[in-house]
């Protein structure tokens, strides 16, 4: 390992760099699966992908013309289309809130307030031209409106603009604008240019501030922490606090930022395997997945054996769809040590599914089961691999069971339990358990679509459209109500 030269107890704080970016990602990147659960059939990994909450695009895959009717919805008022595309916006399906809110602007372009909402939905979707767009199209008619010339300052900072925010900034404070995300901002991009003492007087100001909100307080700390550290290793050089303060950048999200600041360390340095670590962290933040695949390879070639670069080569290539590599690495980070191993497994039962390798992957799925128990979801993929892939509906049923010991109360359990049993042909406790499900949470879409599932393998076609009908009602927008609506369709051809 390649390090700066400092004293003793500068080298076990150069540590903390490492290990912070490490749990800020994991925390980050942790895989999410939505309180659903789902039965047999044929599906395509993309719609168990959607079920799973796992489009990054928020889109969903609909089935093509459903005989199941829709309402045709009327011409919206203005406010009526805000609130539609608030419904689509809680929920994260961006792309849709951004459509309603278009429309609110077509029906009337001389309010401001579609306009912030569009500004702040093409932000989040990362759509920089757009939003500044936006930003404009309101001070054309609020020409001093504050919040939408914060917005332009925080464009200008993700288009890496940074002399432009700070400008913007200065122009604020000048006509007597007082803001303390200004202050903070204003103290980052000091940090950024090497200002650091600029920098720490501003956050300092801000530490102090009793008024100042509770979450911008958690960054101000985040960053200060970085000068503590400096100061705790005494006769440290000045590069290492510039990677402490990269470090915070990273932990606060301002990743742009930290991305400047590294490439400056890595022109000094170029033999700093932390700051190539920390680099790739920042592009793979920002989606810049080549790059960060290259900052990666920079770290493995300086020290081949540590768990953290294998890591997230692992998570690289599996963005870069790589599937094969991915697994690779991460099963070297878990061999070399990685902790929590339990992120490591999750991510290679996940793969392991994608790449056909049922096997593996429940076994993996087992192993997070055994070492986690506390989320009622973790066991939706393990059943569904032993149903459907398999063949073994008795280890299924044995999860299922597993699942009600564990969640008495959840009728999520008791959907799981009663889908499992459809597998075993045990139809009797099936449709008392999916029906405990249903009663217990008749809005849960999944529950009836099993219990239509198992309807329809009991040749009871009427209940098994009726179930159907159900489960599409509760979720025409989803996969399950994608899929409800399929097998209803089907159905009406026999």
């Amino acid at each position: 390992m390649v390090t700066i030269r400092s004293p003793l107890e500068y080298m076990k704080k150069l540590s903390a760099i490492i290990i912070a970016v490490i749990l800020a990602f994991v925390v980050a990147m942790a895989d999410h699966i939505v309180e659903t659960g789902f039965s047999g059939g044929s599906f395509s990994w993309n719609n168990i992908k959607t079920i799973f909450g796992m489009n990054n695009s928020g889109e969903i895959s609909i089935a093509k013309t459903p005989k199941i009717p829709k309402k045709i919805e009327p011409n919206l008022t203005y406010d009526e289309y805000i609130t539609k595309g608030d419904y689509y916006y809680k929920r994260g399906f961006l792309s849709y809130a951004s459509g309603e809110y278009i429309k609110a602007i077509n029906s009337d372009s001389t309010k401001t307030k579609a306009y912030f909402k569009l500004m702040q939905t093409n932000f989040d979707l990362m759509n920089y031209e757009k939003a500044r767009n936006n930003a404009n199209q309101i001070l054309s008619l609020e020409s001093s409106n504050f919040q939408a010339q914060y917005f332009l300052v925080l464009i200008n900072i993700k288009q890496s603009k940074f002399l432009e925010a700070q400008k913007l900034i200065d122009q604020l404070n000048a006509s007597g604008a007082v803001d303390h995300r200004l202050t903070y901002f204003k103290s980052l991009i000091h940090i950024t240019y090497g200002k650091h003492e600029d920098g720490k007087k501003l956050l300092v100001s801000l530490s102090k501030d009793a008024t100042l909100d509770s979450k911008l307080d958690l960054k101000v700390k985040k960053i200060l922490k970085g000068y503590q550290e400096f100061e705790f290793a005494k006769a440290a050089e000045s590069l290492y606090l510039s990677e402490l303060l990269a470090r915070g950048l990273n932990q606060v999200g301002e990743y742009e930022m930290a991305v400047y600041k590294i490439k400056n360390i890595l022109r000094v340095r170029a033999d700093l395997r932390d700051s190539w670590i920390m680099l790739g962290f920042s592009y793979l933040n920002l989606k810049n997945y080549l790059f960060a695949l290259n900052a990666f390879e920079k770290a493995y070639k300086l020290d081949s054996e540590w768990a953290s670069t294998q890591y997230f080569l692992g998570v690289t290539y599996s963005e870069l769809q790589k599937y094969n590599d991915a697994i690779i690495y991460l099963n070297y980070a878990l061999t070399n040590g990685f902790t929590p191993k339990l992120v490591v497994q999750q991510k290679l039962a996940d793969l392991y599914l994608k790449v056909k390798d049922y096997k593996k992957s429940v076994a993996a799925y087992e192993q997070v089961l055994s070492t986690n128990k506390q989320d009622i979801n973790s066991f939706v993929r393990p059943i569904w691999i032993y149903l459907d892939f398999l063949n073994e509906p008795a280890k299924a049923v044995k999860l299922g069971e597993i699942a009600v010991q564990n969640f008495p109360t959840n009728p999520q359990a008791y959907n799981l339990l009663g889908w499992s049993q459809v597998g075993t042909k045990n139809y009797i406790e099936a449709e008392k358990n999916l029906k405990k499900a249903i009663q217990d949470d008749p809005k849960m879409a999944a529950a009836h679509y099993n219990l239509a599932k198992l309807y329809e393998v009991q040749d009871k076609k009427d209940l098994a459209m009726e179930s159907y009908q159900k489960a599409y009602t509760l979720d025409q927008s989803g996969s399950i109500g994608n899929l409800a609506a399929k097998r209803y369709n089907t159905l009406l051809l026999k």
